[in-house]
């Protein structure tokens, strides 16, 4: 009976003991991401660079939103980050921060234009991704507005 008693404690514990949602992002160019939260935050005073958080995903019952900006990074390439160039941010712009067991890494999307050598939009990672320290992110969408519109802000 001791031992049944022991055992329903267990279980209750290891239930209560909620884990999160891990989530994976695989980049079109090879590299993995593994993350358990996504917040994504807007510049709130320019002057003073604060942020406003308006989205995260452990607000996000059902998780669609986050599944969404997850295909969306997915479709993205991870360059060296020697492609990135410095922007302003401004009211326009998007910090997507990821947060996992160990660290919490951001990607700073300052541009809503393309580059005019590539072609394409240039998102800063800022830590670890594959092979890469702080790469750069390109993408061939204007993901601010397409996360904007997924978050509905």
């Amino acid at each position: 009976m001791k031992k049944i008693v022991i055992l329903f404690i267990a279980l209750v514990f290891l239930t209560s003991c909620n884990k999160g949602k891990d989530y994976e992002v695989k980049f079109n160019s090879g590299e993995i991401y593994k993350f358990g939260e996504l917040s994504v935050k807007v510049i709130d005073d320019e002057e003073k660079m604060t942020t406003k958080e308006i989205y995260n995903s452990l607000d996000d019952k059902d998780q669609e939103r986050v599944e969404e900006i997850i295909k969306l990074l997915e479709k993205c390439e991870v360059v060296d980050g020697g492609y990135a160039y410095a922007s302003i941010p401004d009211h326009e712009s998007l910090l997507l921060k990821f947060k996992n067991k160990k660290d919490e890494d951001t990607i700073y999307m300052y541009d809503t234009k393309r580059d005019r050598n590539t072609k394409k939009f240039h998102y800063t990672f800022s830590g670890s991704l594959g092979k890469y320290d702080s790469p750069a992110i390109f993408s061939d969408e204007d993901l601010i507005s397409k996360i904007k519109n997924i978050i509905k802000e």
